[in-house]
C-alpha cells in the first residue's frame, strides 16, 4: 500500500481521507461515488466505483482525499461523428479507401455481435457508442465460435438471416464490419458452400464490410484447418465477392514462424489482405512495450503474402497491464509500421458475459486520448516510409534518438522504440516505453505536435528541440502539424 502525502495527513486525514471512509463506511463511499457519476452526467458504473476504491486504499499517494478521487471523476468526452460511408472499400497500396480516399481504420473486437443482434441489441448500442467514441470505424466479428456469445451455424435458424442483420445493425450505428467467417472446424459441414453464401450476404452489404478473413487461427489446434482447406474456401469466396479477402492469420509464438506460416497459406492465393496476430510475449525488459512494437515486422512484403497488412488481433489490453498508453500506442505504432488496419483487442470483446467495454476503469481516459489522436492521423499514413534509428533504418526525423534506447544501451532513462513513418518533410512518430525522459534534439523544417498517450493532452507545439517527461505518460504521438 502506497502512503498517502504525510502533511496532508496530518492536516487533513479526519476530515476527507477516502482511505478511512472506506474503512468506516464503505457504503457511504460508494454513494459519494455515485453522486458524483450523476453529477456529471454518466451512467451508475461499477467499473468506477472499483477504481475510486483502488485509487484509496492503493494510490493514496495521488488519491489521499475524498475530494480528489472525485474530482477524478470527468464526463466523458464527446467522441467524433461517426466517418460516412463513402462508397465501397478497397485497397490502395498498403492502405484502404473509400470513394474519398485512404484512411488508416481503427477498430475493435466484438466476436459476439451476431449474438448480441439476436438476443439484446442493447449490448450493440452500447458497443458503438464507445467505439464511435474512440473514433474507430469498424468492429471484428466472428461468424461461428463456441464459446460464451457465439453462434453455430448448424444450430442457427436463419443462419444468414441474423448475418445480414448484424452488418446493417452496425452500419446504422456508423461502423463497418470486419467479418472472420470461422473459427472451429467442427461448426463448419461445407466451407466451400457456406463461402458462397457469406459472398451473397457481403455483396447485399458491400459498402458496409471493410474485411472478410477466412478463418480465425487456422493452424490453432482448436480450430484444427488445412492450408489448402482456407485457400480454396478463400478463392470461391473472392470469385464472387470483390470485398477485400484475407485468409488467416497464424496461431505461432515468433515472427519467424508466422511468417513461414503465412508464406505458405498464402501461396498461389487471390487474397488481397494479410491479417496478423502479431507476437504477444512481455517476458522480456522491455514487458508490455515488447509486443507494442511488433507490426514493425509488417513494413516489407512478407513472402509471397499482400502487401496490405492489418493488425487484427494484438495481445489484450486485460493481459498487458491495462496501460492506457500500451493500448494506444499499439494501435497506432501499427499504422506507422505499414499496416492499414489496427484493431483494439480486450477481453470484453471475446467474452460477451465480461460486460461492455466501458465497464473498463480506463474506458474514459482511453477515449480521450484516441478521439484526440485518431483524427490527426495522416489519411494516408500507412502508405508512408516506415524507418527507425540506426543504421539501415531510414530516414529517420530524430536520429540521435538511437544513443536513448534503453532496450538497446544499459542506461536508466530514455525510450524503447522510436518507429516514424515519413512522406517528403512530413513525418508521424511514436515514443514508447519513455523511462525518466527522453529528448528530441534535432530542430525540424516544420512545427509539430507532441500528445501524451497517457492522457490526450498536448505537450507541445514546436519546431524542437524538446525534452519530455515519463511524467507527461509512457509513450507520445509526435507528428507535423
Amino acid at each position: 500500500m502506497k502512503k498517502p502525502d504525510y502533511e496532508w495527513w496530518i492536516k487533513h486525514s479526519h476530515t476527507d481521507s477516502a482511505f478511512l471512509l472506506v474503512c468506516e463506511d464503505p457504503y457511504l463511499f460508494e454513494q459519494a461515488v455515485k453522486s458524483r457519476l450523476t453529477e456529471v452526467g454518466r451512467p451508475e458504473d461499477q467499473g468506477i466505483i472499483n477504481q475510486a476504491l483502488w485509487r484509496a486504499i492503493h494510490e493514496q499517494d495521488r488519491f489521499g482525499s475524498m475530494a480528489s478521487i472525485l474530482a477524478a471523476i470527468q464526463p466523458i468526452p464527446e467522441g467524433p461523428e461517426p466517418r460516412p460511408f463513402w462508397g465501397n472499400l478497397r485497397t490502395d497500396r498498403r492502405a484502404i479507401r473509400d470513394d474519398h480516399g485512404p484512411f488508416p481504420m481503427v477498430g475493435l473486437s466484438a466476436f459476439w455481435a451476431p449474438y448480441a443482434v439476436q438476443h439484446d441489441t442493447k449490448e450493440i448500442d452500447t458497443l458503438a457508442e464507445y467505439a464511435v467514441g474512440c473514433g474507430m470505424t469498424y468492429v471484428r466479428w466472428f461468424g461461428a465460435h463456441d464459446w460464451p456469445g457465439g453462434v453455430n451455424p448448424k444450430t442457427t435458424p436463419n443462419y444468414f438471416s441474423l448475418m445480414d442483420k448484424t452488418i446493417k445493425a452496425l452500419g446504422e450505428r456508423g461502423l463497418r464490419s470486419e467479418i472472420t467467417l470461422f473459427t472451429r472446424h467442427h461448426m463448419i459441414d461445407d466451407p466451400n458452400e457456406m463461402a458462397k453464401e457469406w459472398a451473397e450476404v457481403v455483396n447485399d452489404n458491400r459498402n458496409k464490410v471493410c474485411l472478410v478473413e477466412i478463418v480465425n487461427e487456422w493452424n490453432h489446434s482448436h480450430n484444427d484447418w488445412a492450408d489448402n482447406e482456407v485457400r480454396e474456401a478463400g478463392v470461391i469466396f473472392k470469385e464472387h465477392c470483390g470485398a477485400p479477402t484475407a485468409l488467416s492469420a497464424p496461431s505461432a509464438a515468433t515472427w519467424q514462424d508466422m511468417e513461414e506460416r503465412l508464406h505458405h497459406l498464402y501461396a498461389r492465393s487471390p487474397a488481397d489482405v494479410t491479417t496478423i496476430h502479431f507476437p504477444r510475449r512481455s517476458d522480456t525488459a522491455e514487458g508490455e512495450w515488447r509486443w507494442v512494437r511488433q507490426p514493425w515486422h509488417a513494413r516489407h512484403k512478407i513472402g509471397s503474402c499482400p502487401p496490405l497488412a492489418v493488425d487484427n488481433e494484438h495481445q489484450r489490453w486485460d493481459k498487458s497491464g491495462d496501460n492506457v498508453a500500451v493500448a494506444a500506442s499499439a494501435l497506432i505504432t501499427a499504422f506507422i509500421a505499414g499496416c492499414a488496419m489496427s484493431t483494439h483487442h480486450d477481453i470484453y470483446g471475446v467474452h460477451i458475459d465480461r460486460g461492455p467495454y466501458v465497464q473498463h476503469p480506463k474506458a474514459g481516459q482511453l477515449m480521450k486520448v484516441l478521439s484526440t489522436v485518431i483524427p490527426l492521423l495522416p489519411d494516408d499514413l500507412p502508405n508512408w516510409e516506415s524507418c527507425r534509428v540506426g543504421a539501415g533504418g531510414g530516414p529517420h526525423p530524430f536520429p540521435n534518438l538511437l544513443q536513448q534506447h534503453w532496450s538497446f544501451e544499459d542506461i536508466d532513462e530514455g525510450v524503447s522504440r522510436a518507429f516514424a513513418a515519413v512522406q517528403g518533410d512530413k513525418f508521424a512518430m511514436t515514443l514508447t516505453g519513455v523511462k525518466g525522459g527522453v529528448t528530441l534534439h534535432e530542430v525540424q523544417a516544420k512545427p509539430y505536435r507532441v500528445i501524451s498517450l497517457e492522457n490526450g493532452e498536448t505537450i507541445a507545439e514546436t519546431n524542437g528541440p524538446i525534452r519530455l517527461s515519463a511524467a507527461d505518460g509512457e509513450a507520445f504521438y509526435v507528428a507535423t502539424i
